[in-house]
């Protein structure tokens, strides 16, 4: 019957009573939960209920619930316990001694002390039973299942949070490899390889672990060969955006093999010294577009020779996801929203994306890494997913750039193209 009154959606009277204070009695309807979905979702499935009563119960929580609610522990004999003003999400309130628990919508002028009476009991009393306790026939062992429902829950949430907490400290520290790497590079010509050899050492701390100076070797070593598996399996790339092909085009001469150390005979660069003389008085090859600040803007690349001497590095690298269950969750779901497939976790059909012709260059591959970086797998075979993380950096030119040494972006096509000795 009682069922079958909960399933009719009829409701109950009670009314509210302060035995200290005597207040005027307040009336009200309430529902109560019988079936196991009911217990489980609460308030949270009914939106026209704000009384809900749980019979044989200690505990509750608040988890998918998208507004605060108040608990107010009972006794047997409907004495009130405990009150929770204010129930939020992902909150359990438990009382030891609770015999039913009733959830309010909103607030509650309830508090410890005062007498909730019943109009309808949600369960026969064993009049046999002196203490007043509740009849055998009562649900038994709703709170057990709601907990073991929940606390998977509660496991896999605590978990992505965590890996969210680890992918950002991942971004920070590959911002700052993309600067070191960037930095580096801009004392060297802007080259493909000093930019490698920068990020060796901006991604050592965030790959390898190391605290004395004797270890420095060794973990700049894993770091390259981490480096090298990443640029194989096509889950580390990088890009220079600036200065392009275009940029030589308007901006590049002829190198003077005395001033310019290092410079091999009909190598071009961009100038980056004296830099405030050469930015107002030396024109693009082809044509000012416009000028900015005092400063012709070329056509082809549309940079001043300023903006050509800033070199801008854009990095992305497959972090890899090591909670359990949490990561399988974020990775699958990035599959399927990058269009990659939920079979992410199948072996490939070819081995990365090495050429076995010649060395790749990293600069020159796809920019879309998400599918292969999802799909990445550890030096044993297994399946290994990577969080693609993209994060850029910006520095001065503190040397020449040398249109050899790079793999320079065609600003029209949008990609790298290899030049030379660029292509390793």
């Amino acid at each position: 019957m009682l069922a079958k009154r909960e399933a009719e959606a009829q409701p109950c009277k009670a009314e509210e009573l302060s035995a200290p204070r005597q207040r005027v009695p307040e009336f009200f309807e309430y529902h109560i939960a019988l079936s196991f979905w009911d217990r489980l979702l609460g308030l949270h499935a009914r939106d026209s209920v704000r009384y809900l009563l749980f019979p044989r119960c200690r505990a509750v929580h608040g988890f998918g619930s998208s507004e605060e609610i108040a608990v107010i522990f009972l006794d047997t004999n409907g004495l009130v316990l405990s009150v929770i003003p204010r129930l939020g999400c992902f909150e359990v309130a438990r009382h030891p001694f609770a015999a039913q628990v009733l959830e309010v919508r909103g607030e509650t002028q309830v508090m410890p002390g005062d007498r909730v009476v019943l109009g309808c009991a949600p369960q026969a009393i064993d009049q046999d039973d002196p203490r007043g306790r509740l009849s055998r026939s009562a649900p038994r062992g709703f709170s057990m299942m709601e907990s073991l429902i929940a606390l998977p829950i509660v496991v896999i949430i605590t978990f992505l949070a965590i890996e969210i907490g680890m992918l950002w400290h991942a971004k920070f520290a590959l911002r700052h490899a993309a600067v070191t790497a960037a930095r580096y590079a801009s004392v060297h010509h802007a080259s493909d390889v000093a930019i490698r050899d920068g990020l060796v050492q901006g991604l050592m701390p965030l790959v390898s672990k190391t605290d004395t100076l004797a270890g420095l070797p060794a973990a700049l070593f894993q770091t390259g060969a981490e480096i090298a598996q990443g640029i194989a399996m096509g889950w580390l790339r990088w890009e220079v955006l600036s200065p392009t092909k275009q940029s030589f085009m308007d901006w590049g001469e002829i190198a003077d093999p005395i001033l310019s150390k290092g410079a091999a005979r009909g190598e071009v660069e961009i100038p980056s010294s004296p830099l405030p003389a050469l930015a107002t008085r030396r024109r693009p090859a082809s044509g000012t577009s416009s000028v900015v600040g005092g400063l012709p803007v070329g056509v082809a690349s549309g940079q001043s020779l300023i903006e050509a001497n800033t070199l801008k590095l854009n990095l992305k690298v497959g972090v890899p996801l090591r909670m359990p269950v949490a990561g399988t969750l974020l990775a699958k779901s990035l599959a399927l929203w990058s269009g990659c497939g939920w079979s992410v976790d199948k072996p490939p059909d070819q081995i990365g994306l090495v050429d076995f012709g010649r060395a790749v260059s990293p600069s020159i591959l796809s920019a879309r890494i998400e599918c292969r970086a999802l799909a990445a797998r550890d030096s044993s075979g297994h399946w290994q997913p990577r969080w693609p993380i993209e994060t850029s950096a910006l520095v001065h030119m503190q040397s020449n750039a040398r249109r050899s040494l790079m793999v320079l972006r065609d600003r029209q096509l949008g990609v790298g193209v290899g030049s030379g000795p660029a292509q390793r």
